[in-house]
């Protein structure tokens, strides 16, 4: 059994809203970077697996060269090998065809472990146009993967609860953050042997033109206002509340 696991690494995803500026349409350089929170899950999810299934796992990444430092820790939490296919493109089509291209040269790949959206873009997109391109089964939103008699059994978080599905043969799954994939701290041994690993690198494709154009990308502003009700009479408050509440149209 072979399992991939994407990995995308993203601007720091818990600086301050107030704190945040960006520089070419882009966050800030100056922002630490590191792997994306959903993104960890699968890896996280990926480990598990492995360990119960003694699968071999591949961590894949789509970025830029000095990213590969970053990427060593999904080695150091239980990753095998690492392959970074170098890019820039953010179109999400261009980012599935490299996927797409890399994972058919490592061959034989059973399951496609992705985070159910990137910590910066926040598109979602990649993991589903990569399991079209594949010819693969795609499942987002996955809290719980098994393999039983050569079946993946999958868990789907869903509005009204879990769906429970199941399907035989290669799939790409999208997967959510539950506790039960909260990411391991990796012990230090491993982050030392894990900067020793040898890491395989691609050039990635353009690809075609794309037929969308990025106009901007702007920081909402956020704005606030404060309102004092007095308090000598809480039933004259409380009707004062209904109405400000009412005329807002947050009731």
């Amino acid at each position: 059994m072979h399992i991939v696991v994407l990995a995308k690494v993203v601007p720091d995803y818990e600086v301050p809203s107030v704190d945040f500026e960006l520089v070419s349409n882009r966050a800030h350089p100056r922002y630490t970077r590191m792997i994306g929170l959903y993104d960890e899950n699968a890896i996280e999810m990926g480990v598990q697996l492995k360990e119960k299934h003694a699968a071999s796992l591949t961590i894949m990444s789509y970025g830029r060269k000095e990213d590969i430092q970053i990427l060593r820790k999904s080695i150091a939490m239980g990753g095998e090998k690492l392959v970074l296919i170098q890019g820039t493109s953010d179109d999400p089509f261009v980012i599935a065809d490299n996927l797409k291209t890399a994972i058919e040269q490592l061959g034989g790949v059973d399951l496609v472990l992705a985070g159910r959206q990137s910590a910066d873009m926040d598109r979602g997109i990649v993991p589903g146009v990569l399991g079209e391109m594949l010819g693969s089964r795609f499942i987002p939103q996955v809290s719980a993967v098994e393999n039983e008699d050569g079946a993946w059994k999958v868990s789907q978080v869903t509005e009204t609860g879990l769906r429970e599905l199941e399907f035989v043969g290669n799939g790409v799954l999208s997967i959510t953050s539950v506790p039960e994939n909260v990411p391991r701290i990796p012990a230090v041994r491993a982050i030392f042997a894990a900067k020793k690993k040898s890491v395989q690198t691609m050039s990635g494709r353009d690809g075609d033109e794309s037929w969308m154009s990025e106009v901007s990308v702007e920081i909402p502003k956020m704005e606030s206002t404060c309102e004092f009700l007095p308090v000598e009479d809480m039933n004259e408050t409380a009707m004062t509340l209904l109405k400000r509440l009412k005329e807002e149209r947050y009731l």
